[in-house]
């Protein structure tokens, strides 16, 4: 029995050593998640899970406990990202073909309304104070658009132009500022909603998609798809801190809720990196995922760790010690 145990705590130390992780992660898939899922959000309380099937136009409902999607709604053509907002009690869903965000209402997941901004908006962010929302747009041409949307009214209540390609952004919990990764500018631009103006523009690695902040709005973290590495931001200085290399082709980012860790993940690598926040050690550890990864997000305990996978239809569940 001893030898049994001994061979076993071997396999799993080599396998902890071929994951680049030093300590075991329990994890577990949850297959069938749409057609080329691709972001995906939590509610507040962490359990419930809201992903964008982007190849059958729908947005749906994981239930952890079973590890199936249990329900499903048409939002619009080509859904991308998606915010939920602080009581859990509403969805917007970016629809890039259809020109719209659809409203959701997330406690009878049906659609209550069809926001139309026009263009390709792609994706969207909540106001911390709740009643706003903000949408990046691709546009129709070379120059692109932030949309300030009322999420009372339904309506678009002002529309800003900004570079080219603007894909995802965070809010500044300290100002209500607005990060905007522009992937053909190779830049962060700052945008200030109450003055509808961009207001700084920081230089960062090639082709940025995706983008978070610390909860003390700190730090802003910028993935950077082409150069393969991960922009630090420090949002007083207003300009890049340090730029630390990841896996192939990051895509999306999270902080830990507690602010402590960072999670990268690299759709060409099919895995994801963590770092800590204060970069005191800049060696990522990293952790194995399916095909295809593109978003994810970290539950309020901190550990708990959900990934879409595009490429795969599921999402990969991970206890992170």
């Amino acid at each position: 029995m001893r030898k049994s145990q001994g061979m076993l705590c071997v396999v799993i130390s080599l396998l902890c050593m071929l994951s680049g992780f030093s300590n075991p992660i329990e994890a577990f898939r949850i297959r069938k998640v749409g057609t080329s899922p691709n972001f995906i959000a939590l509610s507040p309380d962490g359990t419930k899970v809201y992903v964008t099937s982007y190849g059958t136009n729908e947005l749906l409902a994981v239930n952890l406990a079973k590890k199936m999607v249990t329900q499903s709604v048409f939002v619009g053509s080509s859904p991308l990202g998606l915010a939920v907002d602080g009581e859990g009690k509403t969805a917007l869903v970016a629809c890039k073909d259809s020109g719209t965000v659809a409203v959701v209402d997330l406690n009878t997941f049906h659609v209550v309304a069809d926001v139309k901004v026009g263009g390709q908006p792609n994706f969207v962010a909540m106001s911390h104070r709740g009643y706003r929302a903000y949408v990046s747009n691709y546009g129709r041409s070379r120059e692109g658009l932030l949309h300030i949307i009322d999420i009372r009214e339904r309506s678009v209540l002002a529309s800003i132009k900004v570079g080219i390609s603007p894909f995802s952004l965070v809010v500044s919990p300290n100002n209500e500022l607005i990060y905007l990764a522009m992937g053909g500018n190779n830049e962060v631009w700052v945008v200030d909603p109450e003055r509808q103006k961009v207001v700084n523009k920081i230089p960062v690695g090639e082709a940025p998609d995706g983008i978070a902040i610390t909860p003390d709005g700190k730090r802003v973290f910028v993935t950077n798809s082409r150069s393969n590495d991960l922009s630090v931001i420090d949002t007083e200085l207003m300009r890049v801190q340090i730029t630390v290399p990841v896996g192939k082709m990051p895509f999306g980012v999270a902080v830990s809720p507690d602010g402590k860790r960072i999670f990268v993940v690299n759709t060409g690598s099919r895995n994801v990196s963590i770092l800590a926040s204060d970069l005191r050690n800049l060696v990522a550890e990293t952790f194995e995922v399916d095909r295809g990864p593109t978003d994810i997000k970290i539950a309020p305990d901190n550990r708990t760790v959900y990934v879409v996978n595009e490429l795969s239809n599921s999402m990969v569940v991970a206890d992170i010690p």
